[in-house]
């Protein structure tokens, strides 16, 4: 659910997409004051710069992290399994994974925005969309085949439910793509403004997200790079996004 982010003192090209990084604490990040992905107007503005980032996929130009959540989806080996992404945003993946695909794939989106799915509905009629909480999703256990959360753990506080239930409604194959990472400070917490509204965003030590994936019965079966995203202003060290394709451990062999 983001396009491109600065850490403060850089520039982007996109108008005020994220700034004012600031590190904070768990009480601060549970006071209620950052539910800027709730507002409409930052559903319009995020939706604004997806259409230009589809119209430049289709110019065949698409940018990395799109590419990698299209390899990811393959990567699972499945041609024709169900998907269910989790925070969805207006729906772009439909189209960017179908069209990277090369073919239509069976799609389910829901996003906790209620704005962002009544953009969803309004651009794929044809798609299934619905309003629910990553933390507790409104599914039965099993129900797809290949769950993906589609660049949201990084903006839900309890990531830990939210891994959770991902395992819990798949099959087979969960998805965590663009997972902001670093490798020497524990996970840390930070608020921004995001397309002019305040967010909390969540910065995960690899190892103890790694951990968090073993803990759900997760076995990473491949590790994709996705977009560039250095916080090493903010916090001292590089960072950088993943796109973890994990496949529940009943359904393959250890590692």
């Amino acid at each position: 659910m983001w396009l491109m982010s600065k850490p403060r003192g850089q520039q982007s090209n996109q108008a005020e997409v994220s700034s004012d990084y600031m590190l904070i604490d768990p009480s601060t990040a549970q006071s209620g004051e950052f539910r800027g992905w709730c507002d409409p107007g930052v559903a319009t503005r995020q939706d604004a710069g997806y259409r230009a980032l589809v119209q430049q996929m289709y110019a065949g130009q698409p940018r990395q992290d799109l590419v990698a959540a299209a390899e990811a989806i393959s990567c699972t080996g499945l041609k024709n399994g169900v998907i269910l992404e989790v925070g969805c945003g207006s729906g772009y993946y439909s189209e960017i994974l179908s069209y990277l695909l090369q073919q239509k794939v069976r799609y389910v989106g829901m996003d906790y925005s209620q704005a962002m799915i009544r953009l969803a509905k309004d651009h794929y009629p044809d798609r299934h969309f619905v309003t629910g909480d990553a933390t507790s999703l409104p599914f039965a256990d099993r129900m797809f085949d290949i769950v993906l959360n589609g660049v949201s753990l990084m903006h839900i506080l309890n990531y830990e439910n939210a891994i959770a239930e991902t395992r819990r409604v798949t099959r087979q194959w969960c998805i965590f793509h663009t997972v902001p990472v670093l490798q020497q400070r524990p996970t840390t917490l930070l608020s921004k403004k995001a397309y002019g509204e305040a967010i909390v965003e969540v910065i995960f030590n690899e190892g103890e997200f790694c951990g968090l994936l073993e803990q759900n019965g997760l076995a990473v079966r491949r590790v994709l790079d996705s977009i560039p995203y250095d916080l090493s202003a903010v916090l001292h060290e590089l960072t950088k996004t993943r796109t973890y394709v994990c496949e529940v451990r009943s359904c393959g062999t250890s590692t």
